[in-house]
């Protein structure tokens, strides 16, 4: 387990740019960033849901259990940073 919440922050963006590019490779003509809002988790249920191979639910829950582990329910369920919308100007 890493104890450490640099690190532990780190893992977790590596992890979830990973988690985001497979997603994005598995639905053809999605846009860059489409699930960025999705957590974690999100991601990769949403993965192993259109992935999924014969023994893919013991491989679900093994990775699940190590990325508890890894990085804590915390991290693995947390939504990720939303930016401050860009100002919106109206033209008339």
């Amino acid at each position: 387990m890493i104890t450490d919440d640099a690190m532990k922050q780190a893992v977790y963006q590596y992890i979830l740019k990973t988690a985001h590019s497979r997603l994005a490779l598995a639905i053809p003509g999605s846009e860059e960033g489409a699930f960025a809002h999705l957590s974690l988790a999100a991601v990769l249920n949403l993965l192993f849901l259109l992935r999924g191979e014969w023994g893919s639910i013991g491989d679900y829950v093994t990775t699940q259990r190590a990325l508890r582990t890894l990085i804590g329910d915390d991290l693995l369920w947390a939504e990720p940073q939303k930016s401050p919308p860009a100002c919106v100007e109206l033209v008339h």
